[in-house]
């Protein structure tokens, strides 16, 4: 009879486990963002590595959220280090959306670095890991905004731009359109991107605050 209690004890006791847990990764989630947002690389990685993100948190949750930091302060030493890890550790990409996100945020780095090696690698490792058709299109887009721009790529980026109806797919292609106007040496289509982009940057800014 004490088993069974003891049994039905646990089955009660286990969804408000959950939730206590789930509670718990959002206020750490919310402080690792606010670590990183203030440059506190320690106690960010202290806090990544402690005893409540090995509980709240998966090993891949963890690498990701180093990606991340590392991302946002451009550390390209570590960008190199965790993005071989990745490839070392997925064959299929398919499925794995927020893994893909991050290696499509260093190729980028990669890019505008003009690291040609390690953007050449991580393309090919793309191309022939993830049969997304998307991500493909984004591959060989973003290949042609850094490294080979011309008018065919222009009118097909404004071609996108006049369809595109939410403010971050507006963001990005006027990126683009700014990234390969200045390749391409053409300064005065250049700051008309980068004023633009950065007038529908400052109107969202204030849209997300409203």
């Amino acid at each position: 009879m004490k088993t069974v209690w003891i049994v039905l004890l646990l089955v009660v006791a286990l969804p408000f486990s959950w939730v206590a847990e789930s509670g718990l990764r959002k206020r750490l989630l919310s402080e690792l963002l606010r670590l990183q947002k203030a440059g506190r690389q320690k106690q960010y990685f202290q806090l990544l590595n402690g005893p409540i993100s090995l509980i709240c948190l998966p090993a891949k949750t963890r690498r990701l959220l180093s990606l991340d930091y590392y991302l946002a302060y451009g550390n390209e030493d570590r960008i190199k280090q965790m993005v071989n890890l990745l490839i070392a550790k997925y064959k299929k990409l398919d499925s794995q959306q927020a893994v893909i996100i991050r290696l499509m945020r260093c190729y980028i780095f990669f890019l505008d670095k003009k690291s040609s090696k390690e953007a050449d690698k991580l393309a090919n490792y793309l191309l022939k890991n993830c049969h997304l058709k998307e991500v493909q299109d984004e591959v060989n887009e973003l290949y042609q905004v850094y490294l080979a721009p011309d008018k065919k790529l222009l009118d097909q980026l404004k071609q996108q731009l006049s369809v595109a109806s939410e403010p971050q797919q507006q963001l990005i292609i006027y990126q683009r359109l700014a990234k390969a106007t200045e390749i391409l040496g053409l300064r005065k289509q250049e700051q008309t991107y980068v004023m633009q982009m950065r007038k529908l940057a400052h109107q969202t800014i204030k849209m997300e605050e409203f």
